[in-house]
């Protein structure tokens, strides 16, 4: 392995001897999302330039029958999306996504409030008539929490490796609104009776040690539903309640460690994406609020999102400027999405009325830069420092380099995190950043993973092998014809499958889907490929920069002497001198000091 003794030790401790592969999961979709409807069932269709749209679905309307499932508004909203795609030429893991969110609670089914072991109550959400009086099963107790995992279950088997579904919301500790840590005894005027209520329950009361319990439980539950698909946890500080007339007070600590639970390697991990869903323009960061929290998990370099305020026309008021406001918060706190209004396209908002085209394309012009800021805070990459320990960075307007374990010559990431890597010619891999390492039979000088995971590698003697996930084994793949004395020496894939390679005479080659071979005009000594192909990028025996511009190469200014392409125009690189930069529009900007990167 040429490790020392100690290096060998820690790697083989981080391994924990396993070599177990997990598939990589799907990035959280970075930009500007719709927050769609919450009246009803109903999916926002694609519109404008948005990263992302919300389903809000009742349960009572998925499930009306225990066991009979009714997907059709989220099928025909990810046909939509689908379309949508097409029609711009985005594939559509890197297209406009589905949003998935459940809303249980009071919305649940008449066949889960009615089983006897569940049970219900008679629940106010604002006063104590008709149209605000619900029926609330018993959500943190375990029968109704358990019928919450037969539907998750039932969804993660339909979308769970469906490309276009981005996201899907925890949402099983919930009473009207999916702030999962808040409003359990509805509005000050009535929260005095629906605590009485909810404590008179006998052995199936409420307390905030159930209730704390139901959280953790729904992290569990997506943990073992949800292995592709991220799982996003909108909340407000958790609320501890006085049982005699209902009054909340915020837990900072509280939430922390239930933050903490939720992306743990063992739980949810990266596929935990915590919020909040009511940020303002005048609100800051520094206050002890759960604003200040998800600050500091996204310094940690975890996904945050943040939801805005609704638009209001009254004392509180909220409008296109105060959306502004709290996008740019956002933006300026690390989060890599946020969930806008309803009618953020209308032209009067508070009417809800003229929702035209021209003005569709005005408010994305408005929004554009907002767009790209976010997009922006999920451009992170991978690194090995000279001494061979591995770093990542995940917020690049303004984080150091975190530490990771391990120790490596080489790597290679996805978006999602996951990293393959070589040690000499031995291969590790972590299925995310708080994973541990895996030890993978075999041996490779170099190794390159693309964003859904197709894994490809060259051996010493210029051999080309690529990743049978299903069955962890390398095979073997054809060679381009190559001269005599000649090897590969680099290679890199796209999603689909299309390979480029460097040989030991810096000769190109690309390789098609089919496994068709064909020389590629210029001299290069590495290559990187993005994951869908669009990208293309190059060094030279020179340490030159080549970008490929259809059927030729462009040269592009500066010197480097490794380079990879990421996501969305991602491009990072490193120099003789072992300084980093990444590309930042036309120009090349420093990141720091590291031996190689990869871009995610």
């Amino acid at each position: 392995m040429n490790l020392s003794t100690k290096s060998l030790l820690s790697l083989l401790l981080l391994a924990g001897l396993s070599t177990s592969i997990q598939a990589a999961i799907k990035p959280y979709p970075s930009g500007l999302i719709m927050r769609g409807k919450y009246d009803g069932t109903k999916c926002e269709a694609p519109r404008g330039n948005m990263a992302a749209g919300y389903c809000q679905v009742y349960w009572k309307d998925i499930e009306p029958v225990k066991g009979q499932f009714n997907w059709s508004v989220i099928d025909n909203a990810i046909a939509a999306a689908q379309t949508h795609n097409a029609g711009k030429g985005i594939h559509n893991k890197d297209g406009y996504k589905v949003m998935i969110r459940i809303r249980t609670g009071v919305y649940a089914p008449d066949w889960v409030k009615n089983d006897p072991s569940v049970g219900k109550i008679n629940w106010h959400f604002k006063n104590t008539t008709p149209n605000q009086t619900h029926q609330l099963p018993l959500f943190w107790n375990t029968p109704y929490q358990d019928h919450y995992a037969d539907l998750m279950q039932a969804a993660a088997n339909r979308y769970d490796d469906n490309s276009s579904v981005g996201g899907v919301a925890a949402s099983m500790c919930m009473t009207v609104h999916t702030e999962i840590m808040w409003n359990r005894t509805g509005r000050s005027e009535v929260r005095s009776i629906n605590m009485s209520t909810m404590r008179s329950l006998g052995s199936n009361n409420y307390t905030n040690e159930k209730d704390y319990a139901c959280l953790q439980r729904q992290i569990q539950i997506h943990a073992d539903n949800w292995h592709n698909t991220p799982t996003l946890f909108g909340s407000h500080l958790y609320q501890e309640y006085d049982y005699s007339n209902g009054e909340k007070e915020p837990k900072y600590n509280k939430t922390k460690q239930l933050f903490d639970e939720c992306r743990n390697s063992s739980k949810l991990g990266k596929r935990c994406v915590l919020g909040n869903n009511s940020l303002r323009h005048d609100e800051v960061n520094n206050d002890g609020s759960i604003n200040q929290l998800l600050f500091e998990v996204a310094q940690d370099g975890d996904p945050v999102y943040f939801q805005t305020n609704v638009f209001k026309n009254d004392s509180n008021f909220f409008g296109i400027n105060e959306l502004k406001g709290a996008m740019n918060n956002a933006a300026n706190w690390g989060a890599i999405s946020v969930e806008i209004p309803m009618y953020w396209d209308c032209s009067d908002y508070f009417n809800k009325a003229g929702c035209t085209q021209a003005v569709i394309d005005q408010r994305q012009n408005e929004f554009h830069t907002y767009q790209a800021r976010l997009k922006n805070n999920f451009r992170p990459a991978d690194a090995i420092t000279p001494k061979r320990y591995v770093r990542t960075r995940h917020d690049i307007s303004g984080a150091n380099w975190v530490h990771n374990s391990g120790l490596l010559d080489q790597l290679s990431s996805t978006s999602s995190g996951e990293i393959w890597g070589l040690s000499g010619q031995s291969i590790w891999f972590r299925p995310s950043q708080n994973a541990n390492w895996q030890s993978i039979s075999g041996a490779l000088t170099h190794i390159q993973v693309a964003g859904k995971g197709r894994v490809v590698g060259v051996n010493a003697n210029g051999n080309l092998y690529q990743r049978d996930r299903t069955n962890n084994r390398w095979t073997g793949l054809s060679r381009p014809s190559l001269n005599r004395g000649e090897k590969l020496v680099t290679v890199d894939t796209t999603d689909d499958g299309v390979l480029w390679a460097t040989t030991s005479n810096n000769r190109i080659f690309t390789r098609s889907a089919a496994g068709s071979w064909s020389k590629v005009s210029g001299r290069l000594k590495q290559i990187s490929v993005n994951d869908d192909g669009s990208e293309v990028w190059g060094i030279n025996v020179n340490n030159n920069i080549y970008r490929r511009n259809g059927s030729s190469w462009s040269k592009v200014g500066g010197k480097l002497k490794q380079i990879s392409a990421g996501t969305d125009g991602n491009v990072w690189g490193v120099n003789s001198s072992n300084i980093v930069y990444r590309r930042d529009g036309n120009r090349w900007k420093s990141v720091g000091r590291m031996k190689t990167v990869s871009a995610r």
